[in-house]
Order: C-alpha cells, then structure tokens, then sequence
C-alpha cells in the first residue's frame, strides 16, 4: 500500500525538544528483520508425471520463530535478470524453530490431489504458480520481491544469479540438492555447501518405470527434514584443484565444486563424481563428469594408487591423480555442455574384486591456449572400495 507522504507529519518538526531517541530508532527501523537462520535447503526437480513433484525446502534453524509473511520465493530462469512472471511468490505463517516449510510447485489439487502427495503421503505448505527447471536458481527475499527483485533484501539463493545451470555444479535437472550448512548465504552460493548428486540422479537405473522412481524419490529426497549433508555417494573425491598445487597458477576457481585444475572452457575444472553403489553384483556404478571441453572424446582411467599422497602430481595443465597399474576403463564423448558419463560394467572393466580399493580419473584434451599450453588435463581423483 502506498502512503502519501504529504499528508504525514513530521514527528521530527512537531516535537523538536520531546522525541526521545529509542523513539527516533523505531521511526528508522524496517518493519521486519530478516533471519539469518531461515533459508533455502532443499530442492527436488522430480521425475513424474509432468516433471513433478517440483518442490523447494525452507528451514527454521535458529532458536526464535520466523514470520513467513515478511519473506517471498522467486525464481530466475535460465540465466534471466528478471523473476519468472514478474514477482516471487508470497509466503504466510509462522514457522517455529528447527522446523521446515514445503513450497510445491504443482497447482493445488485439494487435499491428496497432487503428486507430490501420492510420494510423500502429505500436502506440501504452498503451491507456487510458477515452475522451476534443474537449471533454474531459487531465490529468498525479505520483503514482497518483483521485477529483477532490487526491492527486496536478499536473504538466500540456491544456483548463481545470471547463470543458466545447464552443465554446472549445481544443476538438478531430474535431481535434488540438500543443504549442508546452517546459514543463510546472502546471495553468495557456493556449491560446496550442498550435497549434489548431478543430474539424472532420480531416474538412475528405473529405465523409465515410475513406480521405481516414486521409490527413488521417497528414499533420496527428505521433505521436512533439514538433516544436513547426508551423502549417498558411493566413493571420495580427491586431489583438487584448488589447493595451490595446479601447474602454472591454474587452480580452478569453485564453480563447479570438488574438481580438477582449470581448463579454458570451465574455469571450474573437470568435476569427476559418482552415483550408484560399490557393489560388483549390481554393476550399477557409473562415473560422471562436468566441465570438460565440449564435443570430444577423452579417457576415464582405474588405478590403484592416490598418487603423492593424494595431492597428485603435474600432469599437463593439471594434475594426475591416479596411477600404478593404470588401465583405461572407457573413451567417452563430452556433450555440448561439457558432460560425459561412462556407460560399462566398471567393476568388470576393471576386473575388481571385494575389498579392491581404486583411483579413477578422467584425463581430457583441452586448448593448447591454457596457462601451461600442454593441451591436456585431468579431472579429480576418484576413490572406490568395491564390496561384493
């Protein structure tokens, strides 16, 4: 509501000698304060009917209850500047501590009338009019956001602002994400205070089939409940390249998490990660890779060393991480977002066996224009226990 401020005396010029200042304090105050302790921790981009269910956790974590009514959730879509349909959606309610608040972006179907319900066995808190894509980035405002959102505070965000998500560390395109930390970001993400298992992480191994994926959905993704990271990861990154032994300066700068050194194309690195389980019977593991050069072959390797130590050594414009008895498990090509994944039976490739303990890496070619010129590279190492 606007107010004409014409029409408003001034306290200040009435009462020059009687205005106290704990009264001129809560003339200047804003009308509400935002709470470092509610923010954005999880965000499910589901694999249904529809792409459903579509669904974005905020948590409580502090001791005080929080006042919904003060804060709005925006979406920016694809790299976009400006919210989807103009303004974030509106929240209502207190939320008491150490608890959490559904928004489900799925029209409201009435009670049990969504699918979202047909997971979870409840109703979500909210439905948002808007959608959101695994490429778009959530945003938490104090106050009644629109346009580019400037007229409200920024509280927290989920994915960079100003960049579409496709092929980053923090893309959840028929995935999820869950938060780590505690702590509102003001804006300022990093995607290493998630748990982020990569696209396609929900419809892994289902063929298709939605009864197995409504059953992925109910085991991996936890509505209501902020535990933390709890990673279902099925080994351990290592030998990254932002701890100041990269060739030639090159560290890689973040942005695509738990990765190898720079390379031209993404100066987040090669991330090498992993979904599935150890288990040789299942055969269900499989390597995935970001940040590699677009459209072109390159080599995911076993070994059976962390080589010094596991900090690597120099190798090209990056460093290798796995080595002694090295074997080259798969030739893969990169998409045209930089992603490649293997496609094999890796423990049989690899001829593992229970209790084997291995390294992988994924070696790449990459610009002759990097810092070192060499036109090669790796990813990060990898670590395995395979079980039976």
């Amino acid at each position: 509501m606007l107010h004409d401020r014409r029409s408003r005396p001034s306290l200040l010029l009435r009462h020059p000698l009687t205005t106290t200042l704990p009264a001129l304090l809560l003339l200047l105050a804003p009308t509400a304060l935002a709470s470092p302790d509610l923010l954005i921790t999880e965000v499910v981009d589901g694999t249904l009917s529809g792409g459903q269910p579509k669904w974005v956790e905020l948590s409580n974590t502090g001791p005080a209850t929080v006042d919904l009514a003060a804060y709005s959730l925006g979406v920016k879509s694809n790299g976009g500047s400006n919210l989807y349909g103009g303004a974030a959606h509106l929240l209502s309610g207190p939320l008491p501590p150490q608890t959490s608040f559904i928004i489900s972006f799925e029209s409201d179907g009435g009670p049990g009338g969504t699918v979202f319900h047909s997971v979870y066995g409840q109703d979500p808190d909210s439905h948002a009019s808007s959608l959101i894509n695994g490429d778009d980035v959530l945003l938490l405002y104090l106050g009644a956001a629109s346009g580019d959102g400037s007229n409200a505070l920024l509280v927290d965000s989920f994915g960079q602002e100003g960049v579409d998500g496709t092929g980053s560390a923090w893309e959840y395109t028929d995935s999820y994400a869950q938060r780590c930390g505690d702590q509102a970001n003001a804006g300022l993400f990093l995607a290493s205070d998630w748990y982020l298992p990569g696209p396609n992480a929900l419809e892994d191994g289902c063929g298709d089939d939605d009864a197995c994926e409504a059953a992925t959905l109910a085991v991996l993704t936890n509505p209501w409940t902020h535990s933390g990271c709890i990673s279902s990861a099925p080994g351990t990154p290592y030998c990254l390249g932002d701890q100041g032994l990269c060739p030639c300066v090159n560290e890689n700068d973040g942005s695509n998490g738990e990765a190898g050194c720079g390379n031209a194309a993404h100066p987040g690195g090669a991330a090498l990660s992993a979904t599935g389980t150890t288990s040789l019977t299942a055969a269900d593991l499989k390597l995935h890779t970001m940040g590699l050069p677009s459209n072109r072959s390159s080599i995911y390797f076993q070994a059976e060393h962390a080589l010094q130590g596991g900090a690597g050594l120099p190798f090209g414009d990056g460093l290798r991480c796995a080595g002694g008895s090295a074997i080259r498990i798969e030739i893969v090509q990169s998409d045209s977002a930089g992603l490649a994944s293997t496609s094999i039976d890796l423990g049989a490739a690899g001829s593992n066996q229970p209790g084997d303990v291995r390294r992988y890496q994924h070696w790449y070619a990459s610009s002759a224009s990097g810092p070192c010129t060499s036109g090669f590279n790796g990813s990060n190492g990898y670590e395995i226990t395979w079980s039976a």
